[in-house]
């Protein structure tokens, strides 16, 4: 693939990588139930195979952000909860005071799936006004995608770095409907925020971590001050970061 540049690895084609020899291989497996094994099994290898083409430099990361909410646009809630055993893993997810809760979801692992995947899964669960406080992450892209009740989210894009403090571009302030993709990568959106509006609110979440395999550092960078910044030419903000005390003070009330 050197041959080809990556601002021409479009999202079709990253599609078109998806083999039929892989799909049919995983859409033969029959341990999830039968209405819903198609529609899973479908998804589960599109991310796979966008994820392992960005981790082993087949396309940018942002052409990994438009692709995974380009499939997951496509994906039935019904069926992506039951993928995930939303109903017994959200039992266990405990939501207590202004910090999110979080559980890793495995899918079943089908035929023709590799055995270590190239990303993880997870559910995140906030009460009424906690919240994922505004931070920056570092050689990793990531999914959250509402899945039950209702919650806020905010996205910058990470212009650069001082210090103290971290030049911002807002992207996006909105109430996130169930089933809207909100992504983030090093390359577009890498600060995101979520705060619950209703008095439980849920998110399913897709990390691929060491993008890069010479980097060391991965997932989490540090935390932002967001809504407090300092205007700076035009509609950018400079803001200060955080330790991750401030931030859940700050954010998670």
């Amino acid at each position: 693939m050197k041959n080809i540049k990556r601002r021409e690895f479009t999202t079709g084609m990253l599609g078109s990588l998806l083999t039929l020899s892989f799909v049919e291989a995983i859409c033969s497996n029959n341990l999830i139930a039968a209405p819903v094994r198609v529609a899973t099994n479908k998804w589960l290898a599109e991310v796979e195979e966008a994820s392992h083409a960005m981790k082993t430099q087949h396309c940018s990361q942002a052409d990994w952000q438009n692709k995974i909410a380009e499939i997951f646009s496509r994906v039935e809630q019904k069926d992506l909860l039951r993928a995930i055993d939303f109903d017994r893993l959200s039992k266990k997810l405990k939501l207590v005071g202004t910090h999110e809760g979080v559980i890793e979801t495995t899918p079943k692992r089908l035929a023709g799936m590799p055995e270590e995947l190239a990303f993880s899964c997870f559910i995140y669960g906030m009460t009424k006004r906690a919240s994922i406080p505004p931070h920056c992450h570092r050689n990793m892209t990531s999914m959250h995608m509402p899945i039950g009740g209702t919650l806020h989210g905010w996205h910058f894009d990470r212009i650069s770095d001082e210090k103290d403090h971290v030049i911002t571009k807002p992207t996006l302030d909105k109430t996130l409907a169930i089933g809207e993709v909100t992504t983030i990568s090093d390359e577009k959106d890498n600060v995101h925020w979520f705060q619950a509006e209703s008095e439980v609110a849920y998110t399913f979440n897709i990390g691929v971590y060491e993008v890069n395999a010479a980097d060391k550092f991965t997932g989490r960078q540090f935390y932002l001050d967001a809504a407090h910044g300092e205007k700076t030419d035009g509609d950018k903000l400079r803001v200060r970061k955080l330790s991750s005390q401030e931030a859940y003070r700050i954010y998670g009330s």
